[in-house]
C-alpha cells in the first residue's frame, strides 16, 4: 500500500456568461484549491476543456496557472495535440512559464495505433523534452488504450516521470505497476478507483473531485497510508464513488463547474460545445452527496 500520496487537481477552465475565458476566475479557483491543500494543479487537461481553447487562450491559461500557483504547488501542464510539433511547442511554452512537468496523451485521431506507432509518437515527443513527461491513458476520450507494454517500454526513458490513468480499468493499473520501475509514478484519474489504486501501491490521484472534496480524498489517502483500510473503504464507498458516478453521468467539467458556481467559487458554470450545461435538478442530485 502507498505510504504517501499526492492529490492533484485537473483544473476546470472558467468562462464568463458569454463563453469568454475568465482569467480572474481561474486565478480565484487556483487559490481555492491551493488553500484546500492540493499538491499540484493540472491546467489544460480533459476537465479543463483544452480542446475548446484557442492557441492564445491556451497560453493564457498556462501562464496564469504557473504565475498563480505558489512554489510548493506543482504545475503539470496538459500539452495534448495530434502532431508532435504542437506538443513540442506547448511543452516549450510550459517550461518558459515555469511549469514542473507536462501531461501527454497518444495522438487522438486516426483510430487504433499500433504499439510501435504509439512508441514512435512518444519517442518523438520525448526527444529533447524540456520538462518531465507524464503519459496519459484515457481511452474513452482518445479512442485507444496506451497499452501496458508501451507504457513499460516508455518508462525506461529518463524523460518519463509517470502515468495518469483514467481508463477505469484496475487490472490495467496493476499491470503498469508490475512492469514499471519503482520510481515511476502512477496516478489514478478515475475518482471511483482512488482508494483501490492506493491500496495497490499507486501514488495518488489527479482528481476532478479535489475541486470540492479534497478533505475526503486526504482522509481516504491518509487512512490507506496508516493501514486503516476500513476507514478508507468507507470514504470511497459513501462519498467518492457515488459523487464520481453522478459526475460521470453528466460530464465532469459541466458538473464540477456547476457545483463550484453554486458555492460562489467561480462566477459561472459556462461550458463550451460540445459539452452542455447541467439542469438544476441534476446538480441538486449531486449536491445532496456533498452535504
Amino acid at each position: 500500500m502507498a505510504e504517501s500520496f499526492d492529490v492533484l487537481t485537473p483544473l476546470v477552465t472558467p468562462f464568463d456568461a458569454d463563453g469568454n475565458l475568465d482569467v480572474a476566475g481561474l486565478e480565484s479557483l487556483i487559490r481555492h484549491v491551493v488553500a484546500a491543500g492540493v499538491d499540484g494543479i493540472v491546467p489544460c487537461g480533459t476537465t479543463g476543456e483544452f480542446e475548446t481553447l484557442s492557441p492564445q487562450e491556451y497560453r493564457t491559461v498556462v501562464r496564469t496557472a504557473a504565475k498563480t500557483a505558489p512554489d510548493d504547488c506543482r504545475v503539470i501542464v496538459g500539452t495534448a495535440a495530434t502532431d508532435v510539433a504542437t506538443v513540442h511547442e506547448r511543452m516549450a511554452f510550459a517550461a518558459e512559464q515555469g511549469a514542473d512537468s507536462t501531461l501527454v496523451v497518444p495522438s487522438y485521431y486516426g483510430g487504433q495505433a499500433s504499439g510501435a506507432g504509439n512508441e514512435a509518437f512518444f519517442d518523438a515527443v520525448l526527444a529533447d523534452a524540456p520538462l518531465p513527461v507524464y503519459l496519459y491513458n484515457i481511452p474513452g476520450a482518445v479512442g485507444q488504450e496506451l497499452s501496458v507494454e508501451t507504457v513499460a517500454e516508455l518508462a525506461q526513458s529518463d524523460a518519463v516521470a509517470g502515468l495518469k490513468d483514467s481508463s477505469g480499468d484496475l487490472p490495467y493499473v496493476t499491470g503498469v505497476m508490475n512492469q514499471t520501475p519503482k520510481d515511476f509514478s502512477v496516478y489514478q484519474g478515475h475518482d471511483g478507483l482512488f482508494v483501490p489504486s492506493l491500496v495497490l501501491g499507486g501514488d495518488g490521484g489527479v482528481s476532478a473531485l479535489s475541486h470540492l472534496l479534497f478533505d475526503d480524498l486526504e482522509r481516504a489517502g491518509t487512512a490507506v497510508a496508516s493501514g486503516d483500510v476500513e476507514q478508507a473503504r468507507a470514504v470511497q464507498r459513501d462519498i467518492l464513488s457515488p459523487v464520481s458516478e453522478a459526475c460521470a453521468e453528466f460530464g465532469f467539467a459541466p458538473m464540477v463547474k456547476a457545483l463550484l458556481a453554486g458555492r460562489g467559487i467561480i462566477d459561472h458554470a459556462t461550458v463550451r460545445p460540445p459539452r452542455a450545461s447541467i439542469s438544476p435538478d441534476a446538480v441538486e442530485s449531486v449536491t445532496d452527496w456533498l452535504e
